[in-house]
This record gives C-alpha cells, sequence and structure tokens, in this order.
C-alpha cells in the first residue's frame, strides 16, 4: 500500500499529466497546471474563524483517505451515467463543518464531505447537511455524464426536530454534462480546491490555472491566480502529536485569487460561486514555505466582507514535517507582546 504523503504527490503529478494530455480548445492554453509537492499538504485538520457585529464564523476542515469500497456504500447509486471510480483502491476524504452565529437569528450549521480520486483529482461524490436553516440533506453520486443527486428535507417543523434518515420530502435530479465537449479534463468540487491551492507549488509569478468545478447544480469555469506577496499577522497554534507551539507575527502570504464564471448547462437558472458561503471576492493566503492556508477571505451575504482566519493547524510526524515547521516558525516575524 502507498503511504499516503507519497500517494498524494504521485497525484499530483499524475493530475499534471492527466490535464496537459486531455486538454482542448475550451480549456485555458496557459501552461499546464503546477506540480504539486505532498511537503505543501503536511495537514490533516485546519480550524479558521471570522467575528464582526453581525456574525461569529466557524469552520473546520478535515483530511484523510480510505478505501474506496467505504465510499461506494456512503453514496447513492445513479440510474444515468457511468459513475466516477478511484484508479486507486484509497481515495481522499476532505470534511468540511461550519457554523454560522448571526446576531438576533438561530445558528446555522453546515458539513460538507466529498471524495474524490488521488491520481486524478476527479471527484466521486459528496454528502452535504444542513440544520437550522431550510434544512436538508443531499447526497451526490458524480458520473462521467454528469451529477446524481438524493435530496431530502423534513416535510414539517415536526420532521425538522428528527434526524435526516426519518425525513420524508425526497427529490432525485439528475444534472447532466459534457466534459469533453466543455473542455474538462477531469471535474472536481469547491472545497476540494482548499487541498488543492494548499498542495500546487505556487509561486508568485505562476500563471492562472483553469479548472472545472462542479457546484450547486452546474459546473464553473474556475482560474487560480497568484496576486503577489502580501503581509498577512497570524495568530494560530500548530499542533502534531508531541508538541503544540503558537505561531504570531507576520509573514509574507502568497494571495490566490478565484475568479469564477459559469459554464454552459442545461439549466435556465443562474447559480453563484461559493466556498465556505463566500460568494464573490474569495481569495486564499497561503504560506508559501509551509503551503498552509492562513486566511481565506470573501464576502458572505448577510454577514458582509469576511477573512477567515486560521485558528489551529494539525500537521503530520517525522523529520520532516518538523523541519518544515521549523522554517515556518522562522518566516514569521515575532513582535513583543
Amino acid at each position: 500500500m502507498i503511504p499516503f504523503k507519497k500517494s498524494i504527490l504521485f497525484g499530483c503529478l499524475l493530475l499534471v499529466i492527466n490535464l496537459g494530455l486531455t486538454a482542448h480548445s475550451g480549456w485555458s492554453q496557459s501552461s499546464p497546471l503546477i506540480a504539486c509537492d505532498a511537503g505543501l499538504a503536511r495537514w490533516s485538520d485546519l480550524s479558521f474563524s471570522a467575528e464582526n457585529i453581525l456574525a461569529a464564523v466557524d469552520v473546520h476542515v478535515h483530511l484523510g483517505s480510505l478505501p474506496e469500497t467505504e465510499v461506494q456504500t456512503a453514496l447513492p447509486a445513479s440510474p444515468r451515467g457511468v459513475p466516477v471510480q478511484s484508479s486507486s483502491p484509497r481515495v481522499y476524504s476532505l470534511s468540511l463543518n461550519k457554523s454560522v452565529d448571526p446576531i438576533f437569528r438561530p445558528v446555522v450549521t453546515s458539513s460538507n464531505r466529498v471524495w474524490f480520486d488521488p491520481q486524478t483529482g476527479m471527484v466521486l461524490g459528496r454528502i452535504r447537511l444542513r440544520r437550522g436553516k431550510d434544512d436538508f440533506q443531499k447526497k451526490y453520486r458524480f458520473t462521467e455524464q454528469g451529477v446524481f443527486r438524493h435530496r431530502k428535507e423534513p416535510k414539517n417543523k415536526k420532521e425538522a426536530t428528527l434526524s435526516p434518515e426519518q425525513w420524508t420530502d425526497t427529490k432525485d435530479t439528475f444534472y447532466p454534462y459534457d466534459p469533453d465537449h466543455l473542455g474538462c479534463a477531469y471535474i472536481t468540487e469547491r472545497s476540494v480546491l482548499i487541498y488543492l491551492v494548499s498542495a500546487a507549488a505556487l509561486t508568485p509569478n505562476a500563471e492562472s490555472q483553469s479548472l472545472c468545478v462542479f457546484g450547486l447544480r452546474r459546473l464553473h469555469r474556475v482560474s487560480l491566480r497568484a496576486q503577489g506577496i502580501h503581509s498577512l499577522k497570524v495568530n494560530y497554534i500548530e499542533k502534531d502529536q508531541q508538541t503544540e507551539t503558537r505561531q504570531k507575527g507576520t509573514v509574507e502570504a502568497l494571495k490566490i485569487a478565484i475568479e469564477t464564471r459559469p459554464m454552459e448547462s442545461s439549466l435556465n437558472d443562474s447559480e453563484d460561486f461559493s466556498i465556505l458561503g463566500l460568494h464573490k471576492d474569495i481569495a486564499i493566503f497561503i504560506d508559501p514555505i509551509s503551503g498552509r492556508p492562513l486566511q481565506i477571505s470573501g464576502y458572505i451575504p448577510g454577514v458582509g466582507k469576511t477573512d477567515l482566519k486560521l485558528n489551529e493547524v494539525r500537521v503530520g510526524r517525522g523529520s520532516r514535517e518538523k523541519s518544515q515547521a521549523h522554517e515556518n516558525s522562522e518566516s514569521v516575524k515575532k513582535r513583543s507582546d
């Protein structure tokens, strides 16, 4: 069995080759997607938060791997299309849990879990759950011809107090697309961008890179655009299995702007692209040395401009991780309390 960190590197490199070989006329004609480095994604957990006079937002991201057989049992069977299959017996799992606590309104919690192929980056499926407002559970199965969605909601207020397994308002929908016609070498998903930005060896002079990303009901063309180095104040805890270190000060962070536009679709309805509830002017600031996301910024409806700042990161064990942690610590300009 290939170790997880080596599998990440292998998957990223194969993804680069796949993009270069299968690009079509609709695809960005810039240089192939920059190579990924397993050392730049040496985190398993990230915690972010933001707060203003309108609301408090907390986000937790977990990255792991598991056997593909476990994924198949969690996802619904699609009545149409050929289901995306992993080229490896193990797949990556990215779980994202978010809580929004607005003033004078109930807390809204949401969770999103997505499984993707470690060698091609293609998404196998995802599960979304929201509680507190317009409750729903949506299970998605990605196929080579589109995405199948099984939606479940509470039928009334009484059912809203029950678990999703007991909700009775259900609906099945299939969202078709033609990846070859659209020039998509693979289809990824919104939350996976956090991993891709962290794992890619991005530089301030990197050319804009184009991806095909499935949102809620349709595909979007997403560009990752490097926008230079910015001084960023940080204050977070770095953990491994043995130590706990506070990183506090100023980091020269690389800003990656996420620019989007909807792709051709049979749907008549428009759809705004979002990550973590951020709907426009989305940017991810990463530490060029460790590759970890330090801040995710944008606008949240009803909340306004939001900077989700890193509170805590959990990294792996080993001398390489310790060396990188030391280098990252050195890159932070300590300031007196």
